[in-house]
């Protein structure tokens, strides 16, 4: 995997990306994490995830986790105070998706605004 250019390094180091993650307690029951991760840290977060039970704090901060699937009302928190949107979510399944995203960090956010200034 190439490494970030020096721009998509500090553009990486300034996002955080809020990331709804899913998976299972050592008891086996189903459980979920909001979690504010900077960007660069993505790819090791990634990869921490394939080598089995890892601690998503030690990636970022936990804003919101509990048992099951998210209720509404935390669904429309994470909307509310951080614009989390649960219909546009990425699946980042890989260390070479979480690259590509942050590599590709600048575009995405030129985008966005281009697109926010049309409206």
């Amino acid at each position: 995997m190439a490494k970030l250019t020096r721009t998509e390094q500090i553009v990486a180091e300034k996002t955080v990306c809020v990331l709804l993650v899913r998976g299972e307690s050592p008891d086996g029951k189903k459980i979920y994490a909001y979690l504010a991760i900077r960007a660069d840290k993505l790819e090791a977060f990634m990869e921490a995830q394939k080598q089995g039970t890892f601690y998503p704090e030690d990636y970022g901060i936990v804003i919101e986790a509990g048992e099951g699937e998210p209720p509404d009302a935390v669904k429309q928190k994470m909307t509310k105070e951080y614009g989390f949107n649960h219909e546009a979510m990425l699946d980042i399944g890989s260390p070479d998706k979480a690259h590509d995203l942050t590599s590709n960090l600048a575009s995405y956010a030129a985008t966005t605004v281009k697109d926010e200034e049309e409206e």
